[in-house]
């Protein structure tokens, strides 16, 4: 057995959801998951590198996040010095419905590296018929998502503008499940990042 089994089946678990990770979640997702994941070998996800155990911590703080888990990442990002600990940390209050708050997080990341190539998967998904629906929905949030389609580089603070537009609107479920699906390539662009830190020929894909 790889001694990555233990993440990678959590990743799967994860990933083979039936609901997608909701904009601003109420409770965890899978609530025994959260044990498994701290339970996770720091030295082990890390391959003994030398910052290991603070990229072993933001693994943790995404996979809490992917399980809607916002009190446990909390609990890790608060003490995250890093770019990276930034960033999943203006995810964490976004999605708390802390926009301001959010914002001022994804300033202090800066231009993270997991941003690279997400904005062409995310005009990607949004310009397929077949996975983001027959068009754009109307009204402030799908404008904020054709704006969102047409930007050449992701930008995190318009990503928060239009998600707060959609929360805030009673009846927006087609901008909800699209701005769900961007959500979840966000998230995977972080593991893929982490991923690719941490061991880039064993998990390149």
């Amino acid at each position: 057995m790889r001694s990555d089994a233990p993440f990678d089946r959590i990743v799967e678990t994860l990933r083979h959801r039936r609901s997608l990770p909701p904009l601003a979640p109420e409770h965890a997702w899978h609530p025994g998951l959260d044990a498994e994941i701290a339970g996770l070998s720091d030295e082990v996800m890390t391959k003994d590198r030398p910052d290991g155990r603070m990229t072993a911590r933001a693994w943790k703080a995404l996979l809490h996040l992917w399980n809607d888990s916002l009190e446990p990442a909390h609990a890790i990002v608060q003490e995250l010095e890093t770019p990276t600990g930034a960033a999943l940390h203006g995810i964490l209050h976004r999605r708390e419905g802390d926009f301001g708050n959010a914002k001022y997080w994804f300033r202090t990341a800066g231009e993270h590296p997991a941003y690279f190539g997400l904005q062409a998967k995310v005009s990607e998904w949004l310009a397929d018929p077949d996975k983001s629906g027959v068009g754009l929905p109307a009204g402030p949030a799908g404008e904020a998502i054709r704006t969102i389609a047409r930007q050449g580089v992701w930008n995190p603070y318009l990503f928060t503008d239009a998600v707060e537009i959609a929360v805030r609107s009673v009846g927006d479920d087609a901008a909800v499940d699209i701005l769900e699906n961007i959500q979840l390539l966000e998230l995977e662009a972080f593991l893929r990042y982490l991923r690719a830190w941490l061991a880039p020929a064993e998990f390149a894909d």
